[in-house]
């Protein structure tokens, strides 16, 4: 950027309105997981088909993250958050018309494109504020994660008093608000005017000349993969291991993405004035803990404490990662972020799955806390100092 335009120091409307459009994407992309009780109910499904019911939103949410990143880079988080809104309006409106799975699992694959909107107000947000203060304004944004507890607590007692059809067109409401609130009072960071704005072509170069993408990708696959599993798969544990009641799970469940939520500025926080590699070894480890800690079938309240704590080192991490993308590829925060928050949402859609098939055919809990734990020993093998040092080097000589 040339002397002529200055380093924003910040925009706090764009922040909470960004912050704002996150959270009623993400209530959308989430709302499957708390309706799923009515949904087995309603079409006689097992854990496994519910499981794919649940992950099938993740799925485009995910993989669209990569090119949303970079259209974001290329024409502005004002238009294409506006026109994402606009958009998931319409396959989550038509969902409460549905009466099939498969029609439902349609519909959920097309209002999965919500999911990308993380990597929409990431670059956007980063792009307003200096270096020094991104991370807090970063993890402020991921409180947007708030949006799966609006869901969680809120399409229960929707489903328990209009039906599970109408929860879905009470959702897309606030969809269609926002995308005309977005595009007339949000905006873009100023750029220099005479910069020759990038081709998708230069802007995916990025991912071929750092290894230190993969490292992040890996490392939010396990802190916003595991949100998200846990997020849509608590409340069917609950149900089925404490036999509590649908409203009573959604509530709990609504409890850890709060705590997950709001943990994200305390990462953000972090990762301004501590080596991001030190918190991610911290966390790795302590989450490797509580996943062993659960096989021991613990009684519900010290279950609940164990997961709500998970929920705290989940959350510190996603801060911590988007901190070091904003940090490490300031110019390509969005094409890079992208990439990371797929990495993220893939996990989220294939864990999901995975659990619900080893619960099929072993009618086991503990099997599954074990396979995600093998996750975080996978992290911590990658983090030997030597190796993010070359990373790093490779990534500065190159950005």
């Amino acid at each position: 950027m040339d002397a002529s335009v200055q380093t924003p120091q910040g925009n706090t409307r764009v922040l909470i309105l960004a912050t704002l459009a996150f959270a009623i994407c993400f209530a959308g992309w989430a709302l499957f997981s708390p309706l799923a009780v009515y949904l087995r109910a309603e079409f006689k499904l097992s854990s496994t088909a519910v499981g794919l019911l649940l992950a099938t939103p993740v799925l485009l949410g995910s993989i669209a993250r990569v090119p949303i990143g970079v259209l974001t880079d290329k024409f502005g988080g004002r238009r294409v958050f506006s026109i994402l809104l606009l958009f998931g309006f319409f396959p989550m409106f038509i969902a409460s018309f549905a009466e099939s799975y498969g029609f439902l699992l349609v519909c959920g694959f097309f209002f999965g494109i919500l999911g990308t909107s993380f990597a929409i107000g990431i670059p956007q947000v980063s792009q307003w504020y200096p270096k020094e203060k991104q991370g807090l304004a970063l993890g402020i944004y991921g409180v947007g994660n708030i949006g799966s507890a609006v869901a969680a607590f809120g399409a229960p007692l929707l489903a328990n008093f209009m039906g599970w059809h109408k929860v879905f067109m009470v959702y897309s409401i606030p969809l269609i608000f926002m995308a005309f609130v977005y595009w007339f009072f949000s905006a873009d960071a100023p750029k220099p005017a005479h910069v020759k704005p990038p081709t998708f072509s230069d802007k995916v170069k990025i991912y071929k000349s750092s290894n230190l993408i993969w490292i992040f990708c890996l490392f939010y696959f396990m802190t916003f993969g595991f949100f998200v599993t846990f997020s849509l798969w608590l409340p069917s544990y609950l149900r089925d291991f404490y036999k509590l009641t649908p409203v009573k799970a959604g509530s709990f469940t609504s409890i850890f993405v709060f705590v997950t939520t709001f943990s994200r500025i305390l990462g953000g926080y972090l990762g301004d004035s501590i080596p991001g590699r030190r918190i991610l070894i911290v966390l790795s480890v302590a989450i490797l803990s509580i996943l062993i800690f659960l096989n021991l079938n613990v009684p519900l309240l010290t279950s609940l404490t164990v997961f709500y704590l998970m929920g705290v080192c989940l959350g510190i991490g996603n801060g911590v990662v988007f901190k070091l993308v904003a940090e490490y590829f300031p110019k390509d925060t969005g094409t890079v972020g992208g990439m990371v928050g797929a990495a993220g949402g893939l996990g989220g859609f294939f864990l999901p799955i995975f659990l619900g098939t080893i619960k099929d055919y072993t009618n086991n809990y503990s099997l599954g806390f074990i396979f995600v734990s093998l996750v975080c020993v996978i992290c911590l093998s990658f983090m030997e100092e030597k190796t993010i040092t070359r990373m790093h080097k490779k990534t500065m000589s190159t950005t």
